[in-house]
């Protein structure tokens, strides 16, 4: 099982996937980063994904070389959102890191990582308002509320828990949850 983790920007996205390489031994996937394509097959499907008539089976099947569930951290621009798609329909577990979009802006900016880091943050945020009524279709309701406004990040261990309780059935067995507990109802 792979996971796709996407939202706003600085709601901590890659510090949950670090997490889960950490402490759940998923491969840790940081699609924008500099080099992480560069392994074999990977750059190339993962372009592949942006093509009109592409699916995501061969990117899917050069994940399955890391022989563990992969945590691809990406906070797609809005314009990619049918690369996403092609990943939900490849078997991708899409979730949604959503953020008191003003906390995560001063976070954004205290990262320092550019120039202008409020400018692409708040190019990013509109973008993200325009499609909003498409990515919430698309994520329904794997969301989870990362970076509430009080500023302190959502421990992971309670974002795991979330996202276990939010699953039924096979995806729950394929994350290695037990299945919920459900109480045996007395029969008259």
């Amino acid at each position: 099982m792979h996971l796709l983790v996407s939202g706003i920007p600085a709601s901590g996205k890659s510090a949950f996937c670090k997490w889960l390489e950490r402490e759940k031994g998923f491969l840790h996937l940081e699609v924008e980063k500099v080099g992480v394509l560069d392994r074999p097959g990977l750059a190339q499907a993962w372009n592949a994904l942006f093509a009109a008539d592409a699916s995501a089976a061969a990117f899917l099947e050069a994940l399955e070389k890391f022989k563990r569930p992969v945590a691809i951290d990406w906070g797609f621009p809005p314009e990619h959102i049918a690369a996403v798609k092609k990943l939900f329909q490849g078997g991708v577990m899409l979730w949604w890191f959503a953020a008191d979009w003003a906390v995560a802006r001063r976070k954004f900016e205290g990262r320092g990582s550019s120039k202008r880091p409020v400018d692409i943050f708040d190019i990013q945020i509109g973008k993200i308002r325009d499609a909003l009524p498409e990515i919430n279709a698309v994520f329904r309701n794997h969301l989870v509320y990362a970076l509430p406004s009080t500023a302190i990040y959502t421990p992971p261990e309670e974002i795991w828990k979330s996202m276990i309780d939010t699953l039924a059935g096979p995806s729950r067995r394929r994350l290695g949850a037990p299945a919920p507990h459900l109480p045996k109802i007395a029969r008259p």
